[in-house]
């Protein structure tokens, strides 16, 4: 009886060493015997990538089995915050209570040399994220969310919902004016200065896993050049005083130099980072010159050489286009409602010509929001209170500029109160009708707050109509 428990227990053994071989060696095998690559075809996306190829200091793998081994004294916190990336987990504090339970610890308390298993850990080889081809052009609905309303589970648990009622896009903060990343970056400047140490989305893999499993389409926000904690941390960047030498504050914002080629390729890095995590798209916000405050004192690196504004911004797209198209995702730009009229005075501040700008991107999205305008702008005492006119008007007169006729246009509208005296999903749907009505391609929403209310019952009226185009 004994020799054949031996013989059950060692073959148990050796099958369960042939799994952990083969897992870890997947990719290699699975390599070995692909057909050879042609010598003249392009490079592909990798479809598959090891999970565990850069583990932090004091995890290791076996298989599909993750440890950590403490170096020194700890705490789960800390062991859940290093590792969560390698892990199906979405919350640090989830992923806290599993290691916890999974290792039998009475409190968060990890002393010196204690082994750790770590629980929900991913496989050793899994899927790459990035797209294999460059996503369809597509007329997306969309929500824009803050990192911290990405970061809440509730957002996932409504993905359903949104879905039924017609939301088809999520529109995420990688990156806010205030400058703090949203999620753990790689990024070189990101972890001098700890950009991320803020970061409301503890796994925004998995963020952007889920997303795409419920068919969302997924676009990362990047406020471009308008960075607070940037400059902060390194000055240099900063828009500079003529006057002064120092950091150039206009109307209370901070904005990082557009002309900089070290603040150019931290936007860039950021954008590739997010593009290799499988976004379909890259938004930037503030691609463009500051406007507020004393203009006449800013003062400009212009590391490119001499170059007008609007050069400056269409060199930039350019790069950053060619770069984030190869890595098969797609780049919108926001640009001020107001450019889509083409006055001079307005191009020449922002640096935003249109016919320029649409070379280099996929989608152009004018925050056209009815409340942006002038009292009396185009004849109107209250803008805000024509929510058709200005959002229909301004895609047509924005459309008429393209020198790119394939460019999306996809405007921002308005999911908030200010200045509108009859605020509610009548205003909703009269700012979805303006848009589909000037042929523009689908159409994002925007509230600071994430209060989407009267947002999500106008879809749901117009979705049961078989209105939603």
């Amino acid at each position: 009886m004994n020799a054949r428990f031996r013989y059950i227990a060692i073959t148990i053994i050796i099958f369960f060493a042939l799994f952990l071989i083969l897992n870890h060696n997947y990719y290699r095998i699975k390599t070995f015997f692909a057909p050879p690559v042609a010598a003249n075809s392009e490079p592909k996306i990798p479809i598959a990538k090891k999970t565990f190829a850069a583990l932090p200091a004091g995890f290791s793998h076996c298989g599909p089995f993750l440890v950590f081994s403490a170096e020194e004294d700890t705490s789960a916190d800390d062991v859940a915050k290093a590792i969560i990336a390698y892990t199906s987990a979405y919350r640090v504090s989830a992923l806290k209570r599993a290691i916890l339970l999974c290792n039998a610890l009475k409190d968060s308390k990890i002393l010196k040399g204690r082994i750790v298993l770590i629980p929900e850990s991913l496989p050793a080889f899994v899927h790459s994220p990035m797209n294999q081809t460059l996503p369809p052009l597509i007329s997306a609905r969309g929500l824009y969310m803050t990192g911290t309303s990405a970061g809440n589970p509730a957002l996932l648990e409504k993905l359903p919902y949104l879905k039924k009622n017609g939301i088809n896009a999520i529109v995420f903060d990688v990156k806010d004016v205030d400058g703090i990343l949203n999620y753990k970056s790689r990024i070189p400047a990101a972890v001098k200065y700890n950009l991320h140490e803020k970061a409301c989305i503890d796994n925004v893999d998995m963020f952007i896993k889920k997303l795409k499993e419920q068919d969302i389409y997924v676009i990362a926000r990047i406020a471009a050049f308008r960075d607070g904690l940037l400059v902060r941390h390194a000055p240099e960047l900063a828009v500079k005083s003529k006057r002064s030498g120092k950091t150039w504050v206009g109307g209370g914002e901070i904005w990082c130099d557009p002309t900089s080629k070290s603040v150019q390729d931290y936007i860039m890095g950021l954008s590739m980072e997010m593009a290799e995590k499988g976004v379909d798209e890259i938004q930037f916000d503030y691609i463009r010159f500051p406007t507020g405050g004393d203009i006449r004192d800013a003062s400009y690196s212009f590391q490119g050489g001499a170059m007008s504004r609007e050069e400056v911004i269409a060199d930039f797209l350019k790069r950053a286009h060619e770069k984030i198209s190869s890595a098969n995702a797609r780049l919108s730009i926001d640009i001020f409602g107001v450019v889509a009229w083409g006055k001079k005075v307005d191009i020449d501040a922002t640096g935003q010509r249109i016919e320029l700008l649409s070379q280099h991107c996929d989608y152009i999205s004018p925050m056209l929001y009815p409340s942006h305008f002038n009292n009396r702008f185009d004849g109107y005492a209250n803008p805000a209170d024509h929510p058709y006119y200005f959002i229909n008007e301004g895609n047509k007169k924005l459309m008429a500029l393209l020198a790119n006729k394939e460019v999306v246009v996809r405007p921002w509208l308005q999911a908030f109160k200010w200045k509108v005296s009859s605020f509610g999903p009548q205003y909703i749907i009269k700012q979805i009708q303006a848009s589909d009505d000037s042929g523009a391609r689908g159409y994002l929403f925007w509230n600071a707050s994430n209060e989407y209310r009267n947002v999500l019952s106008a879809m749901e009226s117009l979705t049961q109509s078989g209105k939603v185009k």
